[in-house]
């Protein structure tokens, strides 16, 4: 054997072992904590929110839809506060039945492709849908949208980042409820441990709110050992675990970057980046009260797609809406139409779901969507006069 062909078999050999080295790291399932959003302690946010409910995010958001081509929205659809809380879309002329009053283009939504297909977190999350099982897809959507909530802060924060029009969502991060009373969102991932005891415990969803805060709070350290190395990049700080690495371990085959073993799990003990924790707690409520099915999809088991759908996602709930709408089958837009005629100056209302539904009781619906369905005011008056939506009550004898 000549000294050629001893130097080709080591090169083999080497990169045979790099294979087999990151080969391992990629499919270890580091990440095992389930979560099931089936019934689907910080307020401190670390970021100014000041500004959240101003208008000029709302119109900002209709002018980035509109800057799609595929886009429409009706001329008379305003967004206004709503006396059912927070804010709302109004026509501002009456609006005949069965006329169009928006198409949202795929384009524009949150989707698995969105997910899946992320430079940063895309193969990652494959990886979570296949070791998590049931909810997996639910956690690496509240990732991707984690991760878009922190890049758009960061960029608010330096001009040096280097991110472009804040991200690809901008506009529509801006009128999601990231924080508590935003867009008069109240929900109860966003209470504190001792709200929780002093006002839950004893009711029908006591057992539930306490365990979607706890599933929650595991898929928040999932999250932040998914997003990690993106967002340090992005603040221009780096994990010590991957610079320790870079200088203890150099490449297998020197001058060949690709070739150097992959880095140990991080040394933050477990401890959150700053932010991360609002910004996952926010995007499971994002999720929670204004996800759509997506039965456009083919990527995700029908079962579990679903997606955020913008200017869809504002309108308040009615048992009794005033729209309905359809997903375009050789698009994906989303086309919403009038349900009946629409008076001037009147709301627009959705119907998030059925208030008879059996599964679907108003504790379970105020667990879920943050608000009692057909009751104008705080929640929390009625949990105070222990209210039998809340409170099982005894049986006459």
């Amino acid at each position: 054997m000549t000294e050629l062909h001893i130097m080709c078999l080591l090169f083999l050999l080497l990169i045979l072992i790099f294979i087999e080295s990151s080969s391992s790291f990629l499919t270890k399932p580091a990440l095992t904590s389930r979560i099931s959003l089936s019934l689907s302690s910080s307020t401190n946010n670390s970021y100014d929110d000041n500004n959240c409910n101003s208008l000029e995010n709302y119109q900002s958001l209709f002018q980035w839809i509109k800057s799609n081509p595929q886009s429409y929205i009706h001329p008379s659809i305003q967004i206004r506060p709503s006396p059912r809380g927070g804010y709302g879309a109004f026509a501002s002329t009456s609006i005949p039945k069965e006329d169009l009053l928006f198409r949202i283009p795929r384009e524009t939504c949150i989707t698995a492709t969105n997910v899946l297909t992320d430079p940063d977190i895309g193969d990652a999350a494959k990886n979570l849908m296949k070791k998590a099982g049931p909810g997996g897809f639910t956690v690496a959507l509240a990732a991707f949208v984690a991760k878009e909530r922190l890049l758009f802060l960061e960029e608010g924060n330096s001009e040096s980042v280097g991110f472009s029009n804040k991200g690809t969502f901008g506009p529509y991060l801006q009128t999601l409820p990231f924080a508590r009373g935003y867009n008069g969102q109240d929900h109860i991932l966003f209470w504190s441990k001792d709200e929780i005891e002093s006002l839950l415990r004893g009711t029908m969803c006591y057992n539930e709110a306490v365990g979607l805060r706890t599933e929650v709070g595991r898929a928040a350290k999932i999250i932040d050992a998914l997003l990690s190395p993106t967002i340090l990049k992005a603040r221009g700080e780096e994990d010590e675990s991957l610079s320790d690495n870079n200088k203890n371990n150099p490449p297998l085959i020197p001058f060949l970057e690709w070739t150097r073993p992959p880095p140990p799990p991080s040394k933050r003990d477990g401890t959150l980046l700053p932010g991360m924790r609002e910004a996952v707690k926010g995007s499971f409520v994002c999720l929670l009260t204004r996800s759509f099915e997506d039965t456009y999809d083919t990527i995700v088991s029908t079962e579990d797609a679903e997606c955020l759908i913008p200017l869809l996602d504002m309108l308040n709930h009615d048992n009794e809406p005033s729209v309905r709408y359809s997903t375009n089958k050789d698009d994906g837009s989303v086309e919403v139409r009038a349900r009946r005629d629409i008076g001037d100056d009147e709301e627009i209302y959705n119907r998030y779901r059925e208030e008879e539904e059996m599964n679907m009781p108003y504790h379970r619906f105020f667990t879920r969507f943050g608000f009692v369905p057909g009751v104008d005011g705080d929640a929390r008056a009625l949990l105070e006069q222990k209210s039998s939506i809340f409170y099982p009550q005894k049986a006459e004898v």
